[in-house]
Order: structure tokens, then sequence, then C-alpha cells
């Protein structure tokens, strides 16, 4: 009896582990080469390896206080922002901050990955090199980071113009 319930089990279990990760077109596939920013901005791309501690776990980027977007495992979105200084976490892990002053035609790669807190496992923010960001990101699934709109019907999801005015 335990012989024919254990391959359905485990199917089961590789599901549940499966479905928080994301599906679709890669990085690469949707960008044959990646684009520059527009005049006069810099990019941030924001991406989440697949992690096996934090399957089904998400979590959003906060960029100066506001959320940016959505961490999905195994998925990759950007950002494009005015040059100056950005404050960037996650809603899980305030304390790992990632302080980035950009200018015009910079890109920068924020990698979100397992951190071990007093209450368990959660997910910070971490500068990339660019070289590791580009190859590590390279190969995940492209997303916009949006999960839903607020009450008004706009993106909840909007890079705070605070660069405008150099806050951080």
């Amino acid at each position: 009896m335990v012989r024919r319930l254990a391959p359905p089990v485990l199917l089961v279990l590789l599901g549940l582990l499966l479905s928080g990760c994301a599906v679709g077109p890669k990085l690469d596939e949707v960008f044959q080469a990646r684009p520059a920013p527009p005049q006069g901005q810099a990019r941030i791309y924001f991406y989440r390896p697949i992690d096996a501690f934090l399957i089904g776990r998400d979590t959003e980027f906060v960029v100066n206080d506001r959320r940016v977007g959505l961490a999905l495992s195994g998925a990759v979105f950007f950002r494009d922002a005015l040059p100056g200084g950005y404050r960037i976490h996650t809603v899980d892990d305030t304390r790992s901050v990632v302080f980035l002053q950009l200018d015009a035609g910079d890109i920068a790669y924020i990698r979100a990955q397992s951190q071990r807190g007093s209450l368990g496992f959660g997910v910070g923010a971490v500068l990339a090199e660019p070289e590791v960001g580009a190859q590590e990101s390279a190969q995940l699934v492209y997303s916009d980071g949006r999960e839903d709109e607020d009450e008004a019907g706009q993106p909840r999801y909007l890079l705070p113009q605070r660069a405008e005015r150099g806050e951080r």
C-alpha cells in the first residue's frame, strides 16, 4: 500500500514546489539584445534565482519606501530610474538595504536571496556585480513585476521619482 502511494505523493509535492516558480519566456528570449535605458535614465534589474528554501514564498522589492515589483522565484524584471540616490530592500527584510547612486546610462542588478534571520528564512536584497547579475538573470523568466492594480486602476508598482530632488 505504501509503495503505491509513494509516486503520486512525490508528484504532488513536486507540483507544489514548482507552483511558486515563474513560468514564461526567458529574459534573453524576450530581448535578443538588452535595450539600453532611455536617454537620461538608468536601469535597475531586479531578479530572484530559484531557491529551494523559499519556493512558494514571494516578496516585493521596495525602492525609496515604495513597492516597485513582485520578486517571483526564477524571475527578473526591470525599472528605469532617473539619476540619483536609491534605497532598496525587500518587504521581508528591511535590514538588508542596498544604497545605489545612479547616473544616466547606469545599469544595476539587485538579487533577492534567502537570508537567515531570528524568525527563520526570509528574502533579502543584495547588489550583484554587473557581470554576475547579467549572467544570472539571462536565463530567468521575464516578468513585468506587477501583480495587480490599485483601487484607481493604476499599476501598483511605479518607480518613485525622488531622484529628481536627490533624495534617498
